[in-house]
């Protein structure tokens, strides 16, 4: 049994220490107060910044190169100055007091694209711009982050994957005013840049049209007969993709503007073929066995087809000619009576054969098929029956039938390997395919009759030493610009022994032996330059 004086004297022990007890809850509670309701925002600060900060080292786009290993697309060096806001709650007052010091702001390098042929290789290798909102939903760009220049047209989109690099990393602890306090020993990771691309084209060739075409408004292509390859592509008026950095302003206007500087021709525009497309019309002829080598067709100037007259571009005719012949001098009433044997599904199953009215499978974006019309299409479109009138107005490249530049440039391509389709190929080959039911004698004797065209034809201004060329011209009116229809030259050379097949089409430009050819025989030319030997002469042509 507790003795009752020792419990009287544990009482008043306790009675004393309770003082202090409560006296240190009270401190306790003050200081708590104190601490997280008085000064809590201040600490909270504090904690969130001191703590470890992560510096991303950006990657290096790859280098994209020519066939030759002529950069044309680069990443150089740039820098921005960041701040990082945290904690400042009046930064302008903070840079104010502290212009000397600026913590918290620092200098990141930021890989800007650099295009050393300028607006030469704009529509070829598109331009990098910050990936949007929508795109880092997309598949395609699943290794982008935010705040990353990825490709957004042309080749910079098609092999965005390839080009964009690995970024690097690199730990860092920093105090309150973002002073680097410990860096040595964190993770430190070196950005390694994309890899490098090397294109089918030829910079030389790209340079050359640039500045054949000048202010005109068109486009070109030009590929390898044997392969597809795509040895140049151009489209214009076009900008230097470098302007695009850091100016909406400059992109808003082009949108709206009505040149279309943003328009890729080559692959997105739909062109009437006009006189070239009598390519098609002769080997239709030929196959279904509708005219022959010795088939001679008188042309007065004009021929009446279904109680509609149609007129030659030589107004008093060239007389009696051959198809060979018709070809080189793109006499339209051959071709319009060529038309009166020729249903037009007929001429568009040959026009599909040949490519046109499909895509070609070149690797760039939004590429545009055409049109080949029909019976049907016709009538599912417009609700009306096709004449025989029209028919006369496809068989020379007019009426509803329309083109893209890069399908010409391969039914040239066709013409000259006897048949082959090749697939057009920025980067890498793709297998192509073959026409069918035109023998090799039918496109033996186009061939001949676009040799002539160059030599003493409508395509002559595309004669030069270094190489024999063939070719078809575009026919066009003599008309107010804005009336005149678009000027066509496509051909290929040498013509033994088929390099090279190109389509140009200006538009707007007149006569095609006026305005097309000299461009294509310049493009010709520079492709040709180190040949060693002349392998063509002769005489004066006409323009059509």
């Amino acid at each position: 049994m507790i003795h009752a004086e020792y419990l009287a004297r544990i009482r008043r022990r306790l009675t004393i220490a309770r003082y202090p007890l409560w006296a240190f809850v009270i401190l306790l509670t003050v200081r708590f107060w104190q601490l997280q309701i008085v000064r809590g925002e201040e600490f909270s600060s504090l904690a969130r910044d001191n703590y470890l900060q992560t510096e991303r080292r950006r990657a290096p786009r790859g280098l994209v190169v020519d066939r030759a290993g002529q950069v044309l697309a680069r990443s150089e060096p740039s820098f921005t100055l960041l701040a990082d806001t945290a904690g400042l709650r009046q930064l302008e007052a903070f840079f104010e007091a502290r212009r000397r010091e600026l913590p918290g702001v620092r200098v990141e390098f930021v890989p800007a694209r650099d295009y050393p042929l300028g607006q030469a290789t704009a529509h070829l290798l598109g331009y990098v711009g910050e990936v949007t909102a929508a795109q880092l939903l997309l598949e395609e760009f699943v290794a982008a982050a935010s705040g990353d220049l990825v490709g957004q047209d042309g080749i910079e989109r098609v092999y965005n994957t390839t080009l964009l690099g690995s970024d690097g990393y690199l730990d860092r602890v920093v105090d309150s005013r973002q002073r680097v306090l410990v860096s040595g020993g964190l993770r430190r990771t070196e950005p390694v840049r994309g890899e490098t691309l090397q294109l089918n084209v030829l910079g030389a060739l790209q340079e050359a049209a640039h500045r054949a075409f000048g202010e005109q408004r068109g486009a070109f292509v030009a590929l390898d007969v044997r392969t597809g390859e795509v040895l140049g592509l151009g489209s214009y008026p076009a900008e230097n993709p470098e302007d695009f950095r850091g100016d909406a302003g400059r992109f808003r206007r082009m949108l709206a503007d009505t040149a279309t500087p943003l328009l890729n021709r080559a692959v997105q525009g739909r062109y009437p073929p006009g006189s070239a497309f009598k390519l098609v019309t002769a080997a239709a002829g030929l196959a279904e066995g509708v005219v022959g080598p010795e088939t001679r067709v008188t042309c007065n100037g004009r021929a009446r087809v279904a109680g509609r007259t149609f007129h030659c571009h030589r107004t008093e005719g060239h007389g009696a000619l051959s198809l060979r012949e018709a070809i080189s001098k793109s006499c339209n009433v051959f071709f319009y009576r060529l038309s009166e044997a020729l249903d037009v599904d007929v001429i568009a199953s040959y026009a599909r054969a040949f490519g046109l009215g499909a895509p070609t499978g070149v690797d760039l974006r939004n590429e545009s098929t055409g049109l080949v019309p029909t019976r049907e299409w016709k009538r599912r479109v417009m609700g009306e029956r096709w004449y025989a009138s029209e028919t006369a107005s496809v068989s020379v490249g007019q009426g509803a039938v329309s083109v893209t530049p890069i399908q010409m440039a391969r039914l040239a391509a066709a013409v000259a390997s006897g048949g082959n389709i090749p697939t057009p190929r920025l980067v890498g080959l793709e297998p192509g395919g073959e026409v069918g039911g035109v023998l090799p004698e039918h496109f033996e004797l186009i061939r001949d009759g676009m040799r002539d065209a160059v030599v003493s034809g409508t395509a002559w201004r595309a004669r030069m030493p270094l190489a024999e060329v063939a070719a078809k011209t575009g026919t066009a009116q003599d008309r107010p610009y804005e009336l005149r229809t678009h000027a066509w030259f496509v051909g290929f050379a040498p013509f033994d022994d088929p390099e090279i097949a190109i389509a140009v089409v200006v538009e707007h430009g007149g006569a095609g032996g006026t305005a097309a050819a000299p461009i294509g025989g310049e493009i010709l030319r520079t492709f040709f330059e180190d040949s060693p030997e002349p392998r063509i002469v002769g005489g004066g042509g006409v323009d059509q």
